[in-house]
């Protein structure tokens, strides 16, 4: 028997039905929100940077919620542009805090995800940690970040096609709490270089939970 059994579970937020996934620990650390990337371009949970993403972190012993935007798989309503899905952020939040009250939350996702989900994360106190993949800034403003105070990690490559290196970076020089893991050669979605998603996520969490 799987002693990590992945659980269908349903959300409930302004959209109606989400359709998530969550990955019960037995005795969880701390547990995260994973957030898809952008649903006109195919993004759902089962990304796979979400996945990798999603599995570093339960190698930490961090149990993880992953779940699909309103429009997209199951899940009830239709694509809003990343306001919207604020809100179902916030239901992911919520249903975590129902969940494993006390615990350590950590969120966050990539690209159009860790847009939406850091969005959200900064504005919740009891929001412990983000976490930003492939940051998109070439489409999104990110400036906000400089009044978050929590813990951030900024992971990118340097040929990502939707986040200048550059811009990232410069990006991470002003947020207060921000550290960046660069993967060299990397594009937007880690072709061939995944292990790194898994492995930053992992040690990330580690650090963070002995924090």
């Amino acid at each position: 028997m799987n002693p990590r059994p992945l659980r269908h579970v349903d959300l409930f937020g302004s959209a109606g039905r989400l359709e998530a996934l969550y990955r019960d620990l037995q005795d969880p650390a701390a547990i995260a929100v994973v957030c898809h990337p952008h649903p006109l371009g195919g993004g759902t949970l089962h990304n796979k940077v979400v996945f990798r993403a999603a599995r570093g972190l339960e190698a930490a012993n961090v149990a993880t919620l992953r779940f699909n935007f309103r429009g997209v798989g199951t899940s009830a309503g239709t694509h809003a542009n990343g306001e919207g899905e604020q809100q179902d952020v916030l239901a992911a939040i919520e249903w975590c805090r129902r969940k494993h009250p006390g615990l350590k939350l950590f969120v966050g996702g990539f690209s159009f995800g860790g847009w939406v989900a850091s969005r959200v994360a900064c504005e919740q106190p009891d929001v412990n940690a983000i976490f930003i993949i492939g940051t998109p800034v070439n489409k999104y403003d990110f400036g906000y970040l400089r009044h978050c105070e929590k813990p951030m990690l900024f992971l990118h490559g340097t040929q990502d096609e939707h986040g200048d290196y550059e811009k990232v970076e410069k990006l991470v020089g002003n947020v207060r709490n921000a550290e960046s893991v660069v993967v060299t050669g990397a594009d937007h979605f880690f072709t061939k270089q995944l292990d790194a998603v898994e492995e930053t996520l992992r040690s990330w969490a580690e650090e963070r939970l002995e924090a």
